[in-house]
């Protein structure tokens, strides 16, 4: 338990949001204008969220650059990069709402890229049919962050940083810990706050609230390297829905990014942007062969990014990769004044971190895990199973499938932010009061000993970054690029091994203070505890699909088989004091109406999908 810690705060609101990033914030806008009290909460800086790392572009089909542009072909191309695992309903409200996003973006003094005559400039990426990419330098989630963060200001939104989240709160959390009477009768739960640490002021607050949205990211940071910061991405938010009893689908579905810094070491997986081959980059072997000819010669560099990515991978591991494990990717052919107007963070990240002038030498680059497709379970307006839950941004998933379309990211954010932000809206104006202040008594205010022995409680392990290390290394080797069933069942055996060794008395310290290294343990502690669902869940699904489908490559099914795993597979907690998690599939929505009729009408060539 957590020992000296300071008086626990209570904090209420109507809307609660977790995640300062472009869908908390654009969700925090809508709810507000909507006429009910925001607050948001977020373990990051203001205003320096995961949002500021998206460097290309913002997706719409504005047919600036190519008028042949729609947004049912805007819609085909994310359904087919997605290998049609994505829900249909959704992807057509994403692609539709683009403009809109785009434009409002805009009018609220998005710096975009123009031409010369003053259209938004659109450029490539990898596998849209036409140009549809809106872009500032090769910064744009930074640019984003500053429009939504001014937004936000002018409503006088408050934000409270350097919150770190361990528990969603339950209106039935109190009665559990009453006289069996007065829990034999069965109530629908709903989530009315949440349970968190201020490191900086070393207090536990409690946070209560009428509905609640989750925009806490990701889990590409299981994996040791990967393009999201050391802090961030450890499936914080993932965890926090399954634990208050969300489902969880398309786990499996991890993208890895082609394009990833491979040295210096400490720079590995930092993002080379896919701006950089949307402007004309190629990727080279180490002998100065070309190599995506030999894998997907119809659209080269700017082919799905699973295929450039294990194409990439495949030419490393065949022995034909860079000193330093990765492939060269060359912009050497670009006059320097355009690579400096539009690709001018990419020439100060090499310079600084590698020492290069990526106008005169190649970058080193290799895979780096980059998205997460799978995520929390919600219906089309965000919400979850669980009353006065929703969810949005990359914790949630159906909107990109199997693989995640460039550029569609950002989109995401603001579309589906501005709906939930309106529906945790409604959901707070029908709702009833506040969260009483009868707690559960591990979070009572009263109680000087908050929490007792049991895992609602604050705790740290003795060693967190061994844990975390392995973890990491472990997904690596068994959960990585390419899979197959043995491994697969070494890495499950082995996380669940770990899941156990985690919970022992033997790693777990109950007694502590909080001081300044303390309270950096407890978070680490909690992205480990995050990390072992994550990551359970990923190998569980991994191993149920066997074929390959976008970003999900096995090795021992290399084909993708539409006949029997056109499916998505759910993960949940069963019940009862097992607390096990089970899986279970359900086809794939059937596509319908006009968007059924763009896909016949814009067939995507075949991927290549075995290397040899």
């Amino acid at each position: 338990m957590a020992k000296n810690m300071k008086k626990q705060s209570n904090r209420s609101c109507d809307v609660l949001i977790i995640g300062g990033g472009s869908a908390g914030l654009r969700a925090a806008i809508e709810a507000h204008d909507a006429g009910v009290h925001v607050l948001i909460i977020s373990k990051s800086k203001k205003g320096d969220p995961h949002t500021t790392l998206a460097r290309g572009g913002i997706n719409a089909a504005l047919g600036t650059m190519d008028p042949e542009d729609n947004w049912m072909i805007h819609a085909a191309d994310t359904l087919r990069e997605g290998d049609l695992l994505a829900d249909y309903e959704r992807v057509e409200v994403l692609c539709k709402s683009a403009p809109d996003a785009v434009n409002e973006l805009v009018k609220w003094g998005a710096r975009f890229h123009r031409e010369t005559d003053g259209r938004l400039t659109q450029r490539f990426f990898g596998a849209h049919t036409y140009r549809r990419t809106v872009f500032y330098e090769d910064w744009t989630g930074q640019e984003l962050i500053r429009v939504l963060m001014d937004q936000v200001s002018q409503r006088k939104i408050e934000i409270v940083d350097n919150i770190f989240v361990i528990k969603l709160l339950k209106s039935n959390d109190a009665k559990r810990e009453g006289p069996a009477e007065e829990t034999e009768e069965e109530t629908e739960e709903e989530v009315r706050g949440a349970l968190g640490i201020d490191i900086e002021k070393r207090e536990i607050v409690t946070f209560k609230c009428k509905s609640l949205i989750l925009a806490a990211g990701g889990y590409t940071r299981v994996y040791a390297v990967s393009s999201s910061r050391i802090t961030e991405n450890y499936g914080e938010g993932v965890a926090l829905a399954y634990e208050a009893g969300a489902d969880l689908v398309d786990m499996e579905m991890v993208q890895f990014h082609p394009t990833g810094m491979v040295w210096p070491e400490k720079a590995a997986g930092t993002l080379a942007t896919e701006a950089i081959r949307g402007e004309g980059g190629t990727l080279l072997n180490s002998k100065g062969e070309r190599f995506m000819k030999n894998y997907y010669p119809e659209r080269m560099e700017l082919g799905p990014r699973d295929i450039v990515a294990r194409a990439a991978y495949n030419e490393i591991v065949s022995g034909r990769g860079t000193e330093h494990g990765g492939v060269w990717l060359d912009i050497t052919h670009l006059p320097k004044e355009k690579i400096l107007d539009r690709l001018p963070t990419m020439y100060e990240q090499f310079k600084k971190l590698d020492g290069i002038d990526i106008s005169k030498e190649k970058m080193e680059v290799g895979p780096t895990a980059h998205y997460s497709m799978g995520g929390v379970v919600v219906d089309i307006e965000c919400r979850t199973k669980i009353k006065s839950l929703l969810a949005v941004g990359e914790v949630i998933s159906q909107i990109h499938g199997a693989n995640r379309l460039g550029g569609n990211s950002l989109l995401d954010t603001v579309v589906f932010g501005k709906i939930v932000g309106r529906e945790a809206a409604r959901l707070a104006k029908q709702g009833g009061g506040l969260v009483s202040s009868s707690l559960p008594r591990n979070v009572n205010n009263n109680n000087q000993k908050e929490f007792d022995d049991n895992d609602d409680g604050i705790f740290i392990l003795k060693e967190p970054i061994k844990f975390r290390n392995e973890i990491q290394e472990l997904m690596k080797q068994n959960a990585g690029i390419i899979r197959e069933q043995t491994k697969l069942q070494d890495g499950l055996k082995r996380i669940l091994e770990l899941k156990n060794e985690f919970y022992s008395k033997d790693n777990i310290l109950r007694e502590f203070k909080i001081d300044d290294n303390n309270g950096e343990i407890v978070v680490l502690t909690w992205q480990v505890k995050s990390s072992l669902i994550a990551c359970e869940a990923i190998i569980r699904s991994a191993l149920m699909r066997q074929e390959s489908r976008g970003a999900h490559y096995r090795s021992d099914f290399p084909k993708l088989d539409d006949e029997k795993w056109k499916v998505n597979i759910f993960c949940r907690k069963e019940e009862g004091g097992g607390a096990e998690m089970v899986l279970f599939k359900q086809n794939v929505k059937e596509i319908k109406g006009p968007l059924a009729d763009s896909l016949k009408a814009h067939v995507k060539p075949e991927h290549h999908r075995e290397f040899e």
